[in-house]
């Protein structure tokens, strides 16, 4: 890492902390009442999750995206990896949008269950952002990973997060997504993979822009 790219992170992380401490607006973020109006009004953030994982991901792959969303990420593991790409979504907003950048979908309510075909598998089964909103994330999870050849990818909001951690200092609950059922700091998602007798095999993790 440079110095100049030092300095800019330092500086940021400095902003993040300030602005922690003195906002104002405590407002509770995407209060909606479904998930049609989530995918009319929130951006999920696909591009910037893809870079942090697409080096998971071997060229030629098939995919199954839990989650769609628009298909943003689905489109870019196509373009890059030359991956064949499905996805599902419990919106069908989203499910249209992700169709109009090519990919297949499936309007799905994953916590009524993924009910694989006994024959269906995938290399990779992604759930970018999801399994804190599923009413059972660990029967989620682990029907995933019993129908992906090479692994599940996850990415999670960490609720250690120093910006949430100084709202609850405040005496406020964290404010991430109203929509959240669940909330894992990292440390929390790695016993609760060792408690489902799971394999962490890599993991990563940045801090958001926000």
């Amino acid at each position: 890492m440079s110095l100049r790219t030092l300095i800019r992170r330092l500086v940021s992380f400095s902003n993040k902390i300030s602005l922690a401490l003195t906002e104002k607006n405590m407002d509770f973020p995407e209060m909606f009442e479904d998930y049609e109006k989530y995918h009319t009004n929130v951006s999920t953030g696909k591009a910037l999750r893809f870079e942090l994982i697409k080096d998971w991901v071997e060229p030629n792959s098939t995919i199954l995206d839990i989650g769609v969303g628009d298909g943003l990420m689905s489109e870019m593991f196509k373009k890059n990896k030359n991956a064949t790409v499905s996805g599902l979504d419990i919106s069908n907003i989203a499910c249209k949008k992700a169709m109009e950048r090519g990919i297949p979908v499936i309007v799905k309510d994953i916590n009524q269950g993924l009910n694989f075909k006994p024959d269906e598998y995938y290399d990779y089964i992604l759930l970018i952002e999801v399994i804190e909103h599923t009413i059972y994330p660990q029967k989620v999870l682990l029907e995933a990973l019993s129908h992906s050849r090479k692994g599940v990818i996850v990415t999670i909001p960490n609720s250690a997060y120093i910006k949430w951690r100084i709202q609850l200092m405040r005496g406020f609950s964290p404010r991430q997504s109203f929509t959240h059922l669940h909330y894992w700091s990292i440390n929390d998602f790695k016993l609760f993979c060792r408690k489902l007798d799971i394999e962490i095999l890599d993991s990563k993790f940045s801090v958001p822009p926000w």
